[in-house]
C-alpha cells in the first residue's frame, strides 16, 4: 500500500525481483482477464462501427474499394498529409488514453480484493485525472511521432526508431502514476524514467515476456488478443505496485 504520492525523489523500492513480478503479474491477471478482455472485445467492435460509419460517411460507400484504399495510404505518406494523419493519431491516442487508464485502476482494484466494473474503464474521463492523463499521452507523442517523422526526413528512420522505443520504454509507468499516485503529467514522466533506468534490464525483459503473452492471443483467430491484452496491463500494473510500494513484496 503506498504511504506517499511517489515521486523522482522517494525511496521506492528499486529492487524488483523479475520471478516476483511475474508471478504477481499472473495473479493479478487472472483475475481481471475475462471482464477486461469482454470489455476490449466490445469497445473496439464499436470503435471499428464507428470509424466504418464515419468512412462511409465522409467518402461516400460507392467510393471504397481495395484500390481507394491502397491510393488513400499512399496520399498519408505524402506532405502535407503525413503530418495531419500524424496528428490525427496523436489526438486518437490522447482520448482512448483515458480508457487504458481505466484498466490500471481495475488491475489495483482486483489487487486490493475489491470489486470493480464498467465504471472503472471509464471514470477517468470525468475525474481531475482527465487532463495529466490526456496531456501526458499528448507530449509523449508528439515526441515520438516528431522525432520518427525528423529523422524519417532526413533519411535515417532506424535512429527515429530507437529514439522512439527508448522515449516508449522511459515512460512506461506515467499512466499508472497518474491514476493511481496522484502525479502531476511532469512528475510522472520523471518518476517513470527514474524507475525504468533504475533496473531497464529486468523491466525490459518483464516487458517483453509480457509482450509475448500477449501475442499468443494471435493463435486463436486474433479474437484470443483482447484476452491475452490484459497481461500487459497487470504487468505494467504489478512493476508500477512494486516499485512504488512501501511494503516488502515476495
Amino acid at each position: 500500500m503506498l504511504t506517499q504520492k511517489p515521486t523522482e525523489t522517494n525511496n521506492y523500492n528499486n529492487s524488483l525481483d523479475f520471478e516476483s513480478v511475474l508471478n504477481h503479474s499472473f495473479a493479478n491477471y487472472k483475475k481481471i482477464a475475462l471482464y477486461a478482455g469482454l470489455a476490449l472485445f466490445v469497445f473496439t467492435f464499436f470503435f471499428i462501427i464507428f470509424l466504418s460509419a464515419s468512412a462511409i460517411s465522409f467518402f461516400g460507400a460507392e467510393n471504397i474499394n481495395e484500390r481507394s484504399i491502397e491510393n488513400f495510404q499512399k496520399l498519408l505518406l505524402t506532405k502535407p498529409y503525413i503530418w495531419y494523419y500524424t496528428g490525427f493519431s496523436i489526438l486518437t491516442s490522447c482520448l482512448l488514453s483515458p480508457f487504458t487508464a481505466g484498466f490500471y485502476k481495475m488491475a489495483d482494484a482486483a489487487e486490493k480484493d475489491m470489486s470493480f466494473g464498467v465504471s472503472h474503464l471509464f471514470s477517468v474521463y470525468t475525474s481531475s485525472q482527465f487532463i495529466p492523463v490526456f496531456s501526458v499521452t499528448f507530449l509523449i507523442g508528439l515526441a515520438t511521432n516528431g522525432l520518427s517523422l525528423v529523422f524519417d526526413e532526413i533519411g535515417l528512420s532506424i535512429i527515429g526508431l530507437i529514439l522512439t522505443i527508448i522515449i516508449s520504454f522511459a515512460t512506461l509507468l506515467t499512466i499508472p502514476l497518474i491514476v493511481l499516485g496522484n502525479c502531476s503529467t511532469i512528475e510522472s514522466i520523471k518518476t517513470s524514467t527514474a524507475i525504468v533506468m533504475k533496473q531497464p534490464i529486468v523491466i525490459l525483459m518483464l516487458i517483453i515476456v509480457a509482450i509475448l503473452g500477449a501475442l499468443l492471443g494471435l493463435f486463436a483467430f486474433c479474437i484470443g488478443m483482447f484476452f491475452t491484452y490484459p497481461f500487459v496491463i497487470s504487468v505494467v500494473y504489478t512493476i508500477y505496485n512494486q516499485a512504488t510500494s512501501s511494503e516488502k513484496t515476495e
